[in-house]
């Protein structure tokens, strides 16, 4: 892949993550003003909005652990904006490129809260199914992994990722 185009690319990610942020601090602040009294009933057993802080991790584990999920969440994004820019410049890697920028989006967005209020926000509740409550970083993190682990079985093969061993060995 040509220069330019890496670099249109990261400008690109680089936006889709500052649009993933503004609209995961938005949605989370409104939750905060919006639905500390009751929840909102938007589809009745369905699916509703309500307000719910999260101490730990995904599906409520490592409650009350927010300092070590915190240097956790700062380490794996470091980890994930190296890999951003470690993988070959080539154009099979986009797709690649594009999980990584929305794993990344979502786990600042959680990271913020962490700093800010020492908890995450959470507002989206499916209630027919009992899933646990989430917010808009969520599905950045959740859609990218799952994404991710497509592409990984079934777009790259060992040699993409062969190739790149050998020019960074």
């Amino acid at each position: 892949m040509e220069r330019k185009k890496f670099i249109g690319d990261c400008l690109f990610h680089t936006v889709l993550i500052a649009v993933v942020l503004v609209l995961d601090q938005i949605t989370k602040l409104w939750a905060r003003n919006t639905l500390p009294g009751a929840p909102i009933v938007v589809w009745k057993d369905v699916f509703s909005f309500r307000l719910i802080y999260n101490t730990g991790a995904s599906f409520g584990i490592f409650q009350n652990k927010t300092m070590a999920l915190t240097v956790f969440s700062i380490i794996g994004m470091l980890a994930i904006a190296a890999f951003y820019f470690w993988l070959p410049k080539e154009k099979k890697m986009r797709p690649m490129r594009l999980t990584l920028a929305m794993i990344l989006a979502g786990g600042i967005g959680n990271i913020i809260d962490r700093i800010m209020l020492g908890k995450v926000t959470d507002m989206i509740s499916f209630d027919l199914i009992n899933f646990p409550v989430f917010n808009v970083a969520d599905i950045g993190v959740t859609c990218g992994a799952i994404v991710m682990c497509i592409l990984w079985i079934f777009y790259y093969k060992d040699e993409d990722f062969n190739k790149w061993k050998k020019s960074n060995s």
